[in-house]
């Protein structure tokens, strides 16, 4: 198992965000503990941003305060990539506090449907989440997670990634939650055929040709098959300047994707690499922010033994 090893924030020594798991049974007890945070909340003079899938958000429109006091956000308009919540976030939490308000969230994702790959990302990013926000004004996060749903999500290791535990009254300690770096799971084996081709500067035009050429082949729409094109030069670029000035393209198809995965020596220390907007004054660092606009999902290994493994997703076009 692939371990990253960034110190992990603390439930005591995380400022920011007070990142919270909330585990219920069945649609009356969700709705008894999200309206008590949110009463909670609201008593306190904050806002709450509601992220979840549209139909969960007219269950919650039909109870909570319909004053302004709280905004619903559409999950799914963000895409299938995990990866793109954390720079949201950033950017709802960033306008709130300009305005001088205090912010509760709730971030409620759609599990169904979603592949293994996704799964292992939402695990990730919720323990992410811990780290993109300690420095970040005070608020907080209440994820809430269906514990009959255990066949969909592994609900146990959701809640290794949250400090904090609503109890339906207030916010105490989770006992469940695990400190240190951050377990991986393997990543799947490369389907068969694989197409592959060693690259630096001089093939970067072949190898864009080629994934082109092969999403085309697939019946990808061509604006996609041009972003997801973009994306893949930005991160082989990204291999030619800090990963040994080459690497290697692994594509293939799996799962109703079309997988390219970028292999080189490098390796990448910032676990929040490509999941948080740059800024105008910073040099280098969008590429893989790029690429996680660009792609149905990004998934990313690296150590400095192995150096950086990425792959990138984009879904094939649902047959009628």
């Amino acid at each position: 198992m692939t371990v990253f090893d960034p110190p992990s924030p603390s439930a005591e020594s995380a400022a920011g965000l007070r990142h919270v798991f909330y585990p219920y049974a069945g649609t009356d007890q969700y709705l008894q503990g999200v309206v008590a945070y949110t009463e909670q909340a609201l008593a306190e003079g904050a806002t709450v941003l509601v992220c979840a899938p549209e139909e969960r958000s007219q269950v919650l429109r039909a109870t909570l305060p319909a004053d302004g006091t709280v905004t619903f956000l559409d999950s799914a308009a963000l895409g299938r990539n995990p990866g793109l919540l954390i720079g949201a976030w950033q950017e709802w939490i960033g306008q709130r506090a300009r305005e001088g308000r205090a912010v509760c969230g709730l971030s409620e994702s759609q599990w169904a449907g979603r592949s293994a790959e996704q799964l292992s990302e939402m695990r990730y990013r919720e323990w992410l989440l811990n780290l993109a926000f300690a420095q970040a004004p005070a608020w907080s996060l209440l994820c809430p997670f269906d514990t009959a749903d255990q066949l969909t999500v592994d609900v146990l290791a959701m809640a290794r990634c949250h400090p904090l535990q609503w109890d339906g009254a207030g916010f105490v300690k989770a006992s469940d939650y695990v400190e240190g770096p951050y377990e991986f799971e393997p990543l799947t084996e490369a389907g068969n055929p694989a197409e592959e081709l060693d690259y630096s500067i001089a093939e970067l035009a072949p190898l864009r040709h080629l994934v082109s050429a092969r999403a085309l082949a697939l019946a990808i729409p061509a604006d996609k098959v041009r972003d997801f094109t973009v994306a893949v030069s930005e991160v082989a670029t990204n291999s030619i300047r800090h990963g040994g000035g080459r690497g290697v393209m692994r594509m293939w198809v799996g799962g109703g994707s079309l997988v390219c995965e970028l292999s080189d020596a490098g390796y990448i220390s910032d676990p929040l690499a490509g999941k948080i907007r740059p800024n105008g004054e910073q040099h280098g660092g969008r590429g893989l922010w790029f690429a996680h606009q660009l792609c149905d999902l990004v998934q990313i290994r690296s150590t400095r033994q192995d150096g950086t493994r990425i792959r990138l997703y984009l879904d094939l076009p649902e047959r009628p």
